[in-house]
């Protein structure tokens, strides 16, 4: 999730013949009959049965599902028990795929192709999400639910449905979309990939207070000089199509620092355009920064082109001094595996925000709008039936079952909330792997969505069990800023126009910057390079993207209520 530690994904060429076996296995075969009995058992009932939709037909049915993310192993379907409880209960099965090779190769191939699976989950400002509604090859979910599911529309929050339409129909449902109350409610916010220090190195270099970027540099030099052996800095792979313009999910930390008002900045009303960041100052000077990493020997080159397993690797084993990594993600999994194989004195501790140029750090940390979005395709051999399921996902009782399980096996209700069973509280805390394959909570359906029961309840299990991710949480939170107002979402232009050709370029551009940034021997060097890409930025047309990006600003805030 930018889900979220949420986007590691490799690059690789993809044949067609590959994508023929997402729907034309026995497996496949098998599903098809299931669903056309299914669609015969629920036109029979529908008329003769009350309450919720999905209850008019539990039925065995499999439908397909292609997952935008090829690092998503843990949301495969298998035997894990909210997959098994969801299917259960609603009779329902997801064929969850992920791609072989470039995840962007292998759904534009399906595309072009028109071999698509029945459902796809689709971050929902992807530029091939145009070509999908365009090229008329996904329902409007409103059409659905109005023939198949009228109860469902009630569960569907307005402000949701009214930012996610698209020409005045809901394409999808955004995974994790969150409301407004989610600011107030659930384990604290932190909007960026934290920096963490090593435990043991900390200590030994004297535990000096680590306040600003001069610290950090300052560390990281005693690290380096006490232990040689080990990588001062490890960071996340770069990728600007990936990851956006700061090229790694890591970078937002210095980023924020360096240019805490980014946001506002790249905002010209006078010129009527939206700045790429590259011409922010602060943001350059972040990427400045890394370069005087790399000169001081702070900075393994390798990073550049590291993939997040190689990274990911290293950091299992606690082979950098200072590393990044969401924040769950290291209290959940790579701290107990670096405690169980290589020692507790060698886990990672959280560093607070850091200062730059006397300014303190502020992250935008508006509630989620959404990551994936979960669409039926006019390949689906029962949309009826997948529409009647996304209700129940979307339910109450949905989310309970798939975050939770069964009351009474799996949790009890504590003081109004959902509270995991003791042992598999600790499982989730000691073994987060092993917790998420056994169980696949969170993995299951999807369809994730904010609700005050299980988003207090998470926070208070969080702070009962894991105080130091919830004290390190609140360390950070308190430099968040609710950057909603801003409308600043789903800036870049459509990919399929002249204007979203020109920022693949740019993007492509700054991707190949990035590496000659970092490793510039000298500031007159970086001064050389970066201004060569200004120079070519603007060649490509940079500015008519920048003034496509200040009128979707503006249909942000309209969207928003706003203006």
């Amino acid at each position: 999730m930018k889900g979220k530690g949420i986007q590691a994904l490799a690059t690789a060429a993809l044949v067609l013949t590959v994508l023929a076996g997402c729907g034309s296995n026995n497996n496949a075969d098998n599903a098809a009959a299931s669903n056309n009995a299914a669609a015969t058992n629920s036109a029979n009932s529908s008329d003769t049965q009350t309450g919720p939709s999905w209850k008019k037909d539990t039925s065995p049915f499999t439908f397909t599902q292609y997952f935008y993310g090829n690092w998503a192993s843990s949301y495969l379907w298998k035997d894990q028990y909210a997959m098994k409880l969801a299917t259960e209960k609603t009779g329902v099965t997801v064929d969850r795929k992920l791609a072989t090779g470039s995840d962007d190769d292998y759904l534009n191939t399906m595309i072009a192709s028109g071999d698509l699976p029945d459902t796809i989950m689709l971050d929902w400002n992807n530029p091939a999400v145009s070509k999908l509604i365009q090229n008329d090859m996904v329902y409007s979910i409103d059409e659905l639910i109005e023939k198949y599911a009228p109860d469902f529309k009630d569960q569907l929050d307005p402000d949701m449905v009214n930012y996610h339409s698209i020409d005045g129909k809901l394409w999808y449902l955004p995974n994790l979309y969150e409301t407004s109350d989610r600011l107030k409610s659930g384990v604290p916010i932190v909007a960026v990939r934290p920096w963490f220090i090593r435990s043991d190195i900390y200590k030994a270099i004297g535990s000096p207070k680590i306040e600003t970027t001069d610290d950090l540099m300052n560390a990281l030099k005693l690290a380096k000089e006490k232990f040689p052996e080990v990588s001062p800095v490890g960071v996340e792979f770069f990728d600007v199509a990936k990851n956006g313009f700061g090229g790694s999910n890591s970078m937002d930390y210095l980023i924020d620092s360096f240019s805490p008002h980014l946001l506002e900045e790249r905002v010209k009303n006078d010129q009527q355009i939206v700045e790429y960041p590259m011409r922010n100052k602060g943001f350059i000077d972040a990427f400045r920064y890394m370069s005087q990493l790399s000169r001081n020997g702070l900075f393994d080159p390798q990073l550049l082109i590291y993939k997040q397993e190689q990274y990911e690797e290293k950091l299992y084993g606690a082979q950098y001094a200072v590393a990044s990594q969401f924040m769950n993600n290291m209290y959940a999994m790579y701290n107990p595996k670096i405690e169980s194989t290589v020692g507790a004195d060698q886990k990672y501790t959280i560093l607070g925000g850091l200062k730059a140029n006397g300014q303190d750090p502020r992250y935008p940390a508006s509630r989620l709008m959404g990551w994936q979005g979960f669409f039926i395709t006019k390949k689906a051999k029962d949309p009826e039936r997948i529409i009647r399921w996304a209700e129940y996902a979307w339910s109450e009782e949905g989310q309970l079952d798939m975050r939770y399980g069964k009351e009474g096996e799996t949790y009890d209700m504590v003081d109004g909330l959902p509270k995991y069973k003791q042992d598999i509280l600790d499982l989730s805390i000691k073994d987060n792997a092993a917790f998420n394959a056994q169980y696949g909570f969170n993995d299951s359906t999807l369809l994730f969505r904010a609700g005050k029961l299980w988003d207090d309840a998470a926070a208070r299990d969080l702070k009962e069990s894991q105080p130091e991710q919830y004290e390190a949480s609140k360390l950070l939170e308190k430099y968040n800023f609710d950057n909603y107002s801003l409308g600043m979402e789903n800036l870049e232009p459509d990919g399929s126009t002249p204007e979203g050709t020109i920022n693949s370029k740019i993007k492509d551009l700054w991707n190949k910057t990035i590496p000659k940034l970092v490793l510039s021997k000298t500031d007159e060097e970086f001064d050389s390079v970066y201004n060569g890409f200004l120079k070519q930025m603007d060649q490509v047309g940079a500015e008519k993207v920048e003034k496509v990006m200040y009128q979707r600003h503006l249909d942000d805030l309209k969207k928003k209520g706003i203006q």
